[in-house]
């Protein structure tokens, strides 16, 4: 019989970290895990959500984010597309 080899479990700092958030930056991910939940009768949790999510997070995605943070941009702005360049798409 194979034996399954498992790592030691470490501490789930994502999961943490979920739990530190306060809850209107909890919301997003909530209303995922239902809308997931309602779609697909089940969903992998609000810490796997966040790893999806911070896993996708481009270099320009999150430099935009800061960048309209920072500015205070509330306008809608032009979105690039995928690999952060802009282009007549843009438009």
């Amino acid at each position: 019989m194979p034996t399954e080899i498992k790592e030691p479990a470490l501490p789930d700092q994502v999961d943490e970290l979920v739990q530190a958030l306060p809850p209107h930056l909890r919301e997003n991910f909530e209303t995922a895990e239902k809308q997931i939940i309602e779609y697909y009768g089940m969903s992998p949790g609000m810490p796997a959500l966040m790893r999806l999510w911070i896993a996708s997070g481009t270099s320009w995605r999150i430099r935009r984010a800061f960048e309209c943070a920072v500015l205070k941009i509330e306008r809608k702005t032009l979105n690039p597309t995928a690999s952060g360049e802009f282009d007549e798409d843009c438009l």
